[in-house]
């Protein structure tokens, strides 16, 4: 046998503060057989490991190992893990011990801070990963693809804003403007850094100049819409989204803003018929389910214009 093992059993039992006869009652044997295990007398059976592991907040490997580490519980293990390795399959496991926990309703305040944390560091991963794949995304389209290659320009200065690099975008974006002043791309990412760092009047400035320059790009409109609303400038805000709408039907992010702008304002047979224009366009391209989001929210409204009636 393992002499680590039974070293380990008693030491994260008494870590955990129980007695004997308290672990034999959990696991449903005699005190008697946790003493042998205890002992080096016997060995557990092979399906009661997953149980002791999970009664001391230890992985089945670490009753093996040398001096391992107690924690309170499986899933404050496990969020260790998680922590070490970063893998998705590693959140998925602790993620799923959480909420088995807390179906049983037995989770503490600590836990429940635990549990918080765990996804506070996905998110912390998932948005470098963003940048990673949004960064190759960019290399395989920059050669044949430049509309697509300075969206995903777009999509990354949001991210590394989000991040705190708002004001390094500007930077970045003002020095790339200066060294191609005709490339529109480069100018759309400005206004871009811009709008995402929330440097909303100079970001209103560099798109008028912009629109007038590129009145045909409907790349400004749609920007130009979105700063407005954040300045309350409401009836600028429109005919800019609607002038987005007009030059590229394609993208259909303004007439969802024109729906919750027109909601914001209380304009709720307005937002009704956003939604539903909305509803019409995705139906007309095929997109059948992702039109049942707009639909409730259209329904959403209706629901409100009756009660104010």
């Amino acid at each position: 046998m393992n002499d680590n093992f039974s070293k380990n059993l008693r030491k994260l039992r008494q870590e955990q503060k129980m007695t004997q006869e308290q672990v034999a009652e959990k696991l449903g044997v005699s005190a008697q057989s946790v003493s042998r295990w205890e002992t080096g007398a016997t060995f557990p059976d092979v399906m009661m490991l997953p149980e002791l592991s999970k009664l001391y907040g230890v992985l089945v490997d670490d009753l093996f190992k040398e001096s391992p580490q107690g924690y309170t519980n499986l899933a404050d293990r496990l969020l260790a893990v998680y922590e070490d390795t970063y893998k998705h399959d590693d959140f998925m496991t602790a993620y799923q011990e959480y909420q088995r926990m807390e179906k049983e309703g037995t989770m503490t305040a600590e836990d429940y801070r635990g549990y918080g944390w765990l996804h506070n560091v996905m998110r912390g991963v998932c948005k470098k990963k963003t940048l990673e794949y949004y960064g190759k995304s960019m290399e395989l389209s920059k050669e044949n693809d430049t509309e697509f290659y300075y969206l995903m320009k777009g999509c990354m200065i949001s991210v590394r804003a989000d991040l705190g690099e708002g004001q390094r975008c500007i930077e970045e974006q003002l020095q790339a403007v200066e060294n191609e002043p005709e490339n529109v791309g480069e100018l759309v990412s400005l206004v871009c850094a811009y709008y995402w760092a929330k440097q909303y009047e100079e970001c209103y400035k560099v798109v008028k100049d912009a629109i007038a320059k590129y009145p045909e790009d409907p790349r400004f409109y749609g920007y130009a819409g979105d700063v407005c609303a954040e300045l309350e400038k409401y009836d600028e805000a429109f005919p800019y989204w609607e002038k987005h709408l007009e030059l590229q039907s394609r993208w259909l992010e303004s007439l969802v803003a024109i729906a919750f702008c027109r909601e914001k304002l209380g304009e709720y047979d307005k937002a009704y018929e956003a939604w539903m224009r909305l509803v019409d366009m995705l139906l007309e391209k095929g997109s059948d389910v992702s039109a049942n989001w707009p639909r409730e929210q259209a329904k959403r409204c209706k629901e409100k214009l009756e009660k104010q009636e």
